[in-house]
């Protein structure tokens, strides 16, 4: 059971950090986004989209770790920072694309 509880919550926030950046690329529709460092413009609803996402994975992933083990963390990573990296990169090959 609480496989199925990790998977919904990680689920929840991989939604969560892509909505996220989503949210991030609309309010810098003609920039390049920096992979480390902040936005020329940042939302707020971004900011909090980012954590609640990170929180939710760290807590499906928590859960799920007695069950599949160190693959766990694994799938955290994955989920947590690939729609960050993706989703920039899609942004960023656009923006540069257009010019």
């Amino acid at each position: 059971m609480a496989v199925i509880f990790g998977t919904i919550l990680v689920l929840a926030g991989c939604f969560c950090s892509i909505s996220s950046v989503v949210r991030l690329t609309r309010a810098n529709p003609a920039t390049t986004l920096p992979l480390f460092r902040s936005a020329p413009s940042q939302p707020r609803a971004s900011t909090l989209l980012n954590l609640a996402g990170i929180a939710l994975v760290i807590w499906g992933a928590n859960l799920m770790t007695p069950t599949i083990g160190a693959w766990a963390f694994a799938l955290l990573i994955v989920t947590a920072f690939g729609p960050f990296f993706v989703m920039r990169r899609w942004h960023n090959q656009r923006v540069t694309g257009g010019r």
